[in-house]
């Protein structure tokens, strides 16, 4: 016996059962097709709905994330205390490779929330290529919040070995309010006893006296002078409109305004041009020219 196939034995049925099944069968299929037609438009909303909520939480968790980053990066900049010591450390490199970088300028920014400073230095440069890269690169390792800004060269013949040219650093710090220390009020001489206005002159009133002229009294010594200025000017820096100058003496550097002391000498006046010292000792004022216009 031959097997009978699906349509027909689908045809047989749908007449034995009539109208009433086929209608049947058709309200079940508009109904699944009801159903689950909908499905994947619903399960693309549903994907769409996860992912912004996914990108929110990553939102909300940024500023978090970025202000502990901000934080550790201002905790690994030097403070403000370091500023003389970054400087001398920045000549003295460029000493040691035979670089001249003197007349150097400094400019004061304070960033946004008051708690980095930025420094720009600019420097002029002279000296050879291969002492310039070998002075880059030691400052790039040993002070690694200094930043190259802008750098030009130039020769003046092709020929020339040595470059001319200027270079900007940055140089960025944590703000840091620096402690001004106490100064003592002067210490008062020492009291001398008063002479009598009425003490008698001492001496033998039968001593040998000679009625020769007495010899011509000599000559008045010189009056003494200050000694030549021991400092070398290294830069200046203009910060909130107030003018500061570096000054070198051997090895230490120090950043210096009017008004402030630095070994025997008082600093009176601090122009773009000059700086005005007060030698204490002998009371005489000495000038540090150092070119451009008051």
């Amino acid at each position: 016996m031959s097997p009978v196939p699906l349509r027909v034995r689908l045809r047989y049925v749908a007449r034995r059962a009539g109208w009433p099944a086929l209608a049947g069968l058709a309200l079940l299929g508009a109904a699944a097709a009801m159903e689950f037609g909908p499905l994947p438009a619903a399960q693309e909303k549903l994907g769409a709905l996860r992912a912004s909520i996914a990108k929110a939480r990553t939102q909300r968790n940024a500023p978090e994330r970025g202000t502990a980053d901000a934080a550790s990066l201002l905790a690994a900049l030097p403070g403000r205390d370091v500023l003389e010591s970054s400087i001398a450390a920045i000549h003295q490199a460029a000493a040691a490779q035979g670089l001249v970088t003197t007349g150097a300028e400094y400019r004061a920014r304070k960033e946004t929330g008051g708690e980095m400073l930025r420094y720009e230095i600019s420097l002029p440069l002279r000296g050879g290529y291969a002492a310039l890269r070998a002075w880059l690169a030691e400052l790039r390792n040993q002070q690694p919040a200094l930043a190259i800004d802008e750098l030009s060269l130039h020769r003046t013949t092709a020929e020339a070995a040595q470059l001319e040219g200027r270079l900007r650093l940055v140089l960025f710090l944590r703000a840091r309010p620096v402690a001004v220390a106490a100064t003592g009020g002067a210490v008062a001489p020492a009291p001398t006893l008063p002479t009598s206005q009425f003490a008698a002159a001492t001496g033998d009133l039968f001593a040998t006296r000679s009625w020769q002229p007495p010899p011509p009294p000599p000559p008045p010594a010189s009056k003494p002078k200050a000694p030549p200025l021991p400092f070398k000017y290294t830069g200046k820096l203009i910060e909130d409109k107030a003018i500061r100058v570096f000054l070198t003496q051997g090895d230490t550097t120090t950043l210096v305004a009017a008004g402030d002391t630095l070994g025997n000498y008082d600093i009176e006046r601090v122009t773009t041009a000059s700086v005005v010292l007060l030698f204490r000792p002998l009371q005489e004022k000495q000038t540090l020219n150092f070119g451009g216009y008051d």
